[in-house]
């Protein structure tokens, strides 16, 4: 796999987690990924979404909010994501389709997730 892959598309991360967040930015900077985020929240999210992101990875659990909104937002929109969790037990079946990383997530699983939905 290209160590540039993802060159010239922006990702939007959605994680709670600053460590899972820092980490996920490193790999998908590495990728060529211009990062949008790192984003802990809905709102943030869904502020987040102008100008749209190219792709995003989601994780499920947010706090107290899941990221259901904002996967709502994105297929709306168009905008391909994959979800990124430990929880996808409780992904909705509106979005059950979409690819989902259990974590911990490798690198890997991670960047060919991504490529599948651009």
């Amino acid at each position: 796999m290209s160590s540039k892959l993802l060159a010239g598309r922006r990702v939007l991360i959605v994680e709670d987690n600053f460590l899972l967040a820092l980490g996920l930015t490193g790999t998908l900077e590495a990728a060529g990924a211009e990062i949008i985020g790192p984003v802990a929240s809905v709102r943030d999210a869904l502020d987040a979404l102008d100008p749209l992101p190219d792709a995003a990875t989601l994780d499920v659990q947010l706090g107290e909010e899941t990221s259901f909104p904002i996967a709502d937002e994105l297929a709306r929109r168009g905008v391909p994501f994959i979800f990124a969790t430990g929880t996808a037990c409780a992904i909705p079946a509106a979005h059950r389709e979409r690819p989902i990383c259990h974590k911990p997530v490798s690198d890997h699983a991670l960047l060919e997730a991504l490529a599948d939905v651009l």
